[in-house]
């Protein structure tokens, strides 16, 4: 050069070479890692979806089941309880590729005892199909299978407990009592310009520090009562359940409300032959003497009862329902009456 500068070139090391081809292949592998989690990762977070699903649609359907009890016979009815458990799982839905309502087959469906039912909803391929994975598939998992059981029980109480609605219906002054027939239907409550001396067939239960409701007392109590029903005990001819002065249609209609709502069957204008739920539309309720009462004073209850309510109840708080059966303090049924049964989850 014409400044006399020297140039040296150094020629790339073949080590250099290498360990950057090495790094590329380390990379690769851990994205192929990194993959494989995201992967696992999204599937697993629709699997745990997924279980959740297929057990509340088995909680669902074994309580629907279990609701259909012969109170002639004091056990349950199979081929009633299939088709209550059926209809109520085809109601909710789990994942495949998407959510698609749970179907029951008749295998599905047990009967361990003459009072429990148990319930498998499936996901698997002999049941239309497992689950579908996503992401999972590039590992070579293209589906997976699981299953939820349930099972619910018809407990029968030895005394009228856990559950009576506030409300004291009247013995038919015509009739002589109630007929069940789906046709006819009777005031359980009456509505605002409806009562009589103040009263509108709400009942005031004695103290109970049990339940849901414990505690609560006015309207509170009535919307409480009317959702969940009284936690105690009450005997029949005892004079010790007073009346309710008061139309209280707000607490009512709301407590009311959230019991329709919380059954799984919420058609409304059936009859009770028609009925697939889970039971919270059957309603205990005490019969009184009479209402012949101004203002908040002792009643005695002559019989309990269960009625279905067929509808919401209305604007000013009047609540109608269809006949059922007499309810029958004891263990098991008997013809022209029926037991109460507490319908409950047991595994």
């Amino acid at each position: 050069m014409s400044d006399g500068a020297v140039i040296i070139r150094i020629p790339k090391s073949p080590q250099l070479r290498s360990e950057r081809g090495a790094v590329i292949i380390f990379f690769a592998f851990f994205m192929i890692l990194m993959l494989g989690f995201a992967a696992l990762s999204a599937d697993l977070a629709k699997l745990m979806v997924t279980r959740t699903q297929l057990q509340n649609a088995a909680d669902a359907a074994a309580l629907a089941g279990a609701s259909a009890v012969d109170f002639e016979l004091g056990a349950i009815d199979p081929d009633t309880a299939l088709a209550r458990a059926q209809d109520t799982a085809v109601r909710n839905r789990a994942f495949r590729s998407e959510a698609t309502p749970v179907e029951l087959r008749a295998q599905d469906v047990e009967f361990p005892t003459p009072l429990r039912v148990r319930v498998t909803a499936r996901r698997t391929v002999d049941a239309g199909g497992s689950m579908i994975t996503h992401l999972a598939q590039v590992l070579g998992i293209p589906s997976l299978e699981m299953t939820a059981d349930a099972t619910a029980e018809a407990d029968t109480t030895g005394r009228v407990c856990d559950g009576l609605v506030p409300m004291g219906p009247v013995e038919p002054p015509q009739s002589g009592w109630f007929d069940p027939d789906c046709s006819k239907t009777y005031e359980l409550k009456v509505g605002a310009g409806e009562g009589e001396q103040g009263n509108y067939e709400l009942l005031e239960f004695p103290d109970c520090n049990q339940g849901p409701c414990a505690g609560m007392e006015g309207g509170a109590a009535i919307r409480c009562l009317a959702e969940h029903g009284y936690g105690c005990c009450l005997d029949q001819d005892q004079e010790f359940t007073l009346t309710e002065p008061g139309n209280k249609v707000g607490p009512f209609r709301q407590g009311m409300g959230a019991r329709f709502d919380a059954d799984t069957d919420q058609r409304e204008g059936i009859c009770y032959s028609e009925y697939r739920g889970n039971g919270q539309r059957v309603l205990p309720v005490p019969i009184i003497e009479s209402y012949d009462v101004n203002g908040k004073k002792f009643v005695r209850i002559i019989k309990f009862s269960a009625f279905f309510m067929k509808e919401r109840p209305r604007g000013n708080g009047t609540l109608t329902g269809q006949f059922i059966h007499d309810i029958i303090p004891g263990e098991g049924g008997g013809r022209g009456g029926g037991t109460l049964f507490v319908l409950r989850l047991v595994e």
